[in-house]
């Protein structure tokens, strides 16, 4: 008797245990597809590795760029890391992540997050090929990013200021990317 369930044992226990890879494997088609139909998104374009030079506070600086869509599709998320060396030759590094979702008429809302603590809302608009993004909350840091492709020469440029008193925004760092996919 007990070598005649011995194969039905390890039948069971075999369908046990591939159901749950199967299911994921499921899983990740749809998850893949998802990601096909999300990357059809106008933000598609900004997708990839970008790296360039500028200005960060008015130090010479190297950024690194990453776009890329995760979580199903669902976030687009930018990383990014600014190194540059101040005045006394000190290397200084930033970084930050933002993660966009798309609210429909080319309106995206997101979070924004730094190495230096910060965490802010998002609020952000596609127009052609440039986005806006609108970061802060009142009382506290209040800024504007910039992203502008050039897709006949695959660059990015990145522009970012900050709110005066007076209502004026006052750049503090310009970027030229090229795209490295």
């Amino acid at each position: 008797m007990k070598s005649r369930l011995l194969p039905l044992i390890a039948v069971f226990i075999w369908g046990a245990l591939s159901l749950p890879v199967l299911a994921d494997s499921a899983g990740q088609e749809k998850a893949g597809a998802a990601i096909e139909k999300t990357s059809d998104e106008p933000l598609k374009r900004f997708a990839g590795h970008w790296q360039g030079e500028g200005k960060f506070f008015g130090m010479d600086a190297t950024v690194q760029s990453k776009w890329e869509w995760l979580l199903a599709g669902k976030f687009l998320r930018l990383v990014v890391s600014y190194e540059m060396r101040s005045s006394d030759g000190k290397k200084q590094t930033f970084e930050g992540h933002a993660y966009y979702q798309a609210k429909g008429n080319g309106q995206y809302e997101g979070r924004w997050f730094d190495s230096q603590g910060n965490a802010y809302p998002v609020r952000a608009t596609l127009e052609g090929n440039t986005l806006t993004s609108l970061w802060g909350e009142a009382g506290q840091a209040d800024g504007k990013s910039t992203y502008r492709v050039n897709e006949a020469d695959k660059s990015l440029e990145i522009v970012d200021s900050t709110r005066q008193k007076d209502g004026s925004w006052k750049e503090f760092s310009r970027f030229r990317l090229q795209l490295n996919r």
